[in-house]
């Protein structure tokens, strides 16, 4: 009785340890499967979203906005042209009909402005794009690779556990065939307690290759588990790449076509401009010389007009102080002249409005075909246009020294600038004569109030015999008007 007891108290002493101990492995195994989170991932991965949609809405407000400035640019342009067939009706050759030519032309001058800079900024897009697009190119071929090394690696390993599982259920079925024997039926049959240690050493030593190779198969079971995940992680990524570069490619291709096609409307509405332009020009010279009212075409290359701008603003920049100028020669006024400068030796005027009492260039011709600022088409004009006969005498509207004398074959054609000195502001005043036919100055040459300078006359951008007159503050342009007296 004490035996079979004994025997009981151990059988269940070993059943007990067992369970215990596959417990405490499940709950082990259990633990360390519980996936993990980053703050800090989470936290970049939002940041980066906000950025994209800010900039995504960034794009949409300026697309929307060069769409409602290209709409308006077309009903301008459709109103425009409504005005000129209603104006060809009468005549062409009409102030109110070239102003609105004209009109037309800027319109499609800011058309072509903003298609160019439509272009620009497709061309930025693109640019952007291109780089994103190889590295999601390298990427998804990287991803690529690894997706079908994991899917062989799986292979190899589902053929391995094959193998063990075969083994383990082939155990199973022995252990089945064997009936309803158990390690407690076996240990509580023992007839005393050296037969129990010896079946137990025995069925010990049974379950030990049992469980070990029970473990196995779950040690393989969860290797095929987690490389099973990992690569489903892999085509997942692939998947959003691969779903990104076709985007990519799709925006790529569809901004190409967008540049392809305000290419052809650009080509197309220069093609039209330049047939405008030459109307325009026709038409001035025509309108012009029938009421001798002569001026300066309007649609001068931008690029020359820039070109010359730039040549007369280095100059004037490069200007010295009326007491550093060299090419001064000693001035006859007198201490009693009205006109006099500081120190009374210059040819210009030091820090004196003395300066801004100016004669008008042509004597006689008082007239004026275009004012400042702007053509009466509302084009920018920065002087007077003063119509005179060929031959005409233009003078020094003041006293002061010739800085620059230019023969041009276009914008201002014949040019004098005259340097005059200083304003009681301290700004440098010149004065600027254009298309004249002849120049009787050369540069440094001290010039009277009055005293003729050149020959008018129709040279460079001009419609017919005229002078263009322009009074400059520190480069920048005025109203001569309020400077002039008879």
């Amino acid at each position: 009785m004490n035996k079979r007891f004994l025997s009981l108290l151990l059988a269940i002493i070993v059943v007990v340890t067992s369970t215990v101990s596959f417990v405490a492995y499940a709950a082990d195994e259990e633990e360390s499967s519980a996936p993990a989170t980053s703050s800090d991932e989470t936290t970049t991965d939002k940041s980066e979203s906000t950025n994209d949609k800010d900039n995504e809405k960034a794009k949409a407000e300026a697309k929307k906005a060069l769409e409602e400035q290209q709409k308006a640019l077309e009903q301008n342009l459709a109103d425009a042209e409504k005005k000129l067939a209603e104006l060809e009706k009468s005549s062409k050759v009409t102030a109110e009909y070239i102003d609105t030519l004209d009109q037309k032309i800027g319109y499609i001058n800011e058309q072509l402005t903003l298609l160019e800079e439509e272009n620009m900024s497709i061309q930025a897009d693109i640019d952007e794009l291109k780089p994103l697009i190889e590295t999601n190119e390298e990427e998804l071929e990287k991803l690529s690779a690894e997706v079908e090394k994991s899917k062989a690696e799986l292979q190899k390993m589902q053929d391995k556990f094959k193998s063990i599982y075969e083994a383990y259920c082939y155990r199973l079925r022995v252990m089945y065939i064997s009936g309803d024997f158990n390690i407690l039926s076996a240990l509580l049959t023992c007839n005393d307690v050296s037969s129990f240690l010896t079946r137990y050493e025995m069925i010990k030593s049974v379950s030990k290759s049992d469980a070990e190779l029970l473990q196995e198969v779950n040690e393989k079971m969860d290797e095929i588990v987690s490389k099973q995940n990992g690569l489903d992680e892999k085509v997942e990524k692939y998947e959003t790449v691969k779903a990104n570069l076709d985007a990519q490619k799709a925006e790529f291709v569809s901004n190409q076509q967008a540049i392809e096609r305000n290419s052809e409307s650009i080509a197309q509405k220069k093609a039209g401009l330049a047939i405008d332009r030459a109307e325009s020009d026709r038409l001035l010279a025509e309108f012009t010389s029938q009421n001798q009212q002569y001026t300066e075409f309007r649609n001068e290359d931008e690029e020359l007009i820039q070109k010359v701008e730039k040549e007369i603003l280095d100059l004037i920049n490069g200007i010295k102080s009326p007491e550093e100028v060299t090419t001064a020669t000693p001035s006859d006024r007198t201490e009693s002249s009205s006109t006099q400068t500081s120190g009374g030796k210059s040819d210009v005027y030091s820090n004196s409005d003395a300066v801004l009492n100016m004669t008008y260039p042509v004597p006689g011709n008082y007239g004026i075909s275009a004012g400042y600022p702007n053509y009466s088409s509302g084009k920018y004009h920065g002087g007077i246009d003063f119509p005179c006969p060929t031959g005409s005498s233009v003078v020094a509207a003041q006293d002061g020294i010739v800085i620059t004398v230019k023969r041009l074959d276009y914008s201002y054609g014949y040019y004098v600038m005259i340097y005059h000195g200083t304003d009681a502001r301290g700004r440098s005043v010149v004065t600027l004569y254009a298309h004249n036919s002849s120049i009787l100055v050369s540069n440094g040459q001290s010039v009277k109030k009055g005293e003729q300078i050149a020959r008018s006359g129709s040279t460079g951008n001009s419609t017919g015999p005229h002078c263009h007159f322009e009074i400059r503050f520190n480069g920048n342009r005025a109203n001569p008007k309020n400077y002039l007296s008879r």
